[in-house]
């Protein structure tokens, strides 16, 4: 089931809609990719791509730079068309299709917005584009306007506005097309840290005040853990694992998404480094080649446990990060919300509960601790 998010403040600007305010509300879209293929020359950029995104929800496409996740989301769009395999939308074949007949909107990194025009003439630019009948161009106007808090700046020139007011306007003109879907590819990377944690909420909020079908492209975990129902993890042109995010989180599908996800990532150790038995007597199954720990479950001991040597440690406040070093030399990290901190050079030992541990095997797939 989709992980939905009901306890953020509302943001100032945005107002709770009519039921029937926007057509889209009422003809939501799942998109489904089949084996989809994207090679270029002999490099490819995706392979064989399978996933489904249910109508209404908030998908985010995560990944490291170079992993696929624009290509995605531009072959979505119909920018770029696939090598091999199909798109669906809403169960319609659309891989041949232009992107003016896919009925969605994209938001870009840029805002790609018109230094001439006003925000009015940006927001209504795609309608007069398309040589929409211009008789609600004014209604429509209005709508998007009130809904973004935008009425005060539309004889503004986006020279004259904040990052996060262009955003908005950006946002405007993908909303004021009513289409049932929304594509967004990095949005945000633009915007100082403080206005990227005010619009991911935002962001989220227009999308469920909308009820339209979102996909979210980034980099950014932190923006996919707390914006998405879905996040499909993407690593070389895969999909790595597609999972909500408190699953991804605790049950972390293979080595690299155990790493990926999480800050500071998971430590991921090979058995042979630590010994046998683990730290509480816990054995690891017979296919385990390395095991994975997060900071936050270690607890620091002077006696039980896997011998190390603190190394360095980082107080952020609301926790401290100890880094440790094994007998071998590898580093271990342990998050701690204690006052006191472990002096450099100090031996402890790391300790922490079996049903936190998490066992992968030599190609870095988990493996059940189940019989």
């Amino acid at each position: 089931m989709p992980v939905r998010i009901h306890t953020m403040p509302a943001a100032p600007w945005l107002r709770r809609l009519p039921a029937a305010a926007f057509a889209q509300a009422e003809s939501m879209s799942t998109i489904v990719l089949e084996n989809i293929s994207k090679f270029y020359g002999a490099s490819s950029a995706i392979e064989d791509l399978s996933l489904a995104i249910p109508a209404g929800s908030f998908a985010v496409l995560l990944g490291p730079s170079g992993c696929g996740k624009s290509t995605a989301l531009r072959m979505i769009a119909g920018l770029e068309r696939p090598t091999s395999g199909r798109i669906l939308i809403d169960g319609n074949d659309v891989t041949s299709m232009s992107p003016a007949k896919r009925r969605l909107s994209m938001v870009f990194q840029s805002y790609a917005l018109f230094p001439h025009l006003s925000v009015r003439e940006n927001i209504l630019f795609g309608l007069r584009a398309r040589r929409e009948p211009s008789q609600h161009f004014g209604e429509r106007l209005a709508r998007v306007a009130n809904l973004l808090g935008l009425q005060a700046l539309l004889d503004r020139k986006p020279s004259q506005l904040s990052g996060g007011q262009q955003q908005r306007v950006a946002l405007g003109r993908a909303v004021i097309s009513e289409a049932p879907i929304c594509l967004m590819d990095e949005p945000l990377s633009n915007l100082d840290a403080k206005l990227r944690q005010e619009m991911r909420r935002e962001i989220r909020q227009l999308q469920q005040s909308l009820g339209i079908t979102m996909v979210y492209v980034t980099h950014d975990q932190t923006e996919a853990m707390t914006m998405a129902d879905q996040v499909i993890l993407m690593n070389k042109g895969r999909v790595e694992q597609n999972d909500t995010p408190t699953a991804l989180y605790t049950r972390p599908g293979t080595a690299f998404a155990a790493q990926f996800i999480g800050t500071p990532p998971m430590n991921l150790l090979g058995l042979h480094q630590i010994g046998t038995p683990l730290p509480q007597g816990a054995m690891p199954p017979p296919a385990a080649r390395s095991i994975g720990v997060r900071p936050e479950h270690i607890v620091l001991h002077r006696e039980a446990g896997v011998p190390a040597t603190v190394m360095q440690t980082e107080y952020l406040g609301a926790q401290t990060l100890v880094t440790c070093q094994l007998r071998d030399g590898t580093p271990v990290v342990v998050s701690t919300d204690t006052v006191a901190r472990p002096a450099s050079g100090a031996a402890v030992h790391l300790d922490w509960p079996p049903d936190h541990n998490h066992f992968f095997d030599a190609s870095g797939l988990a493996v059940s601790t189940q019989a």
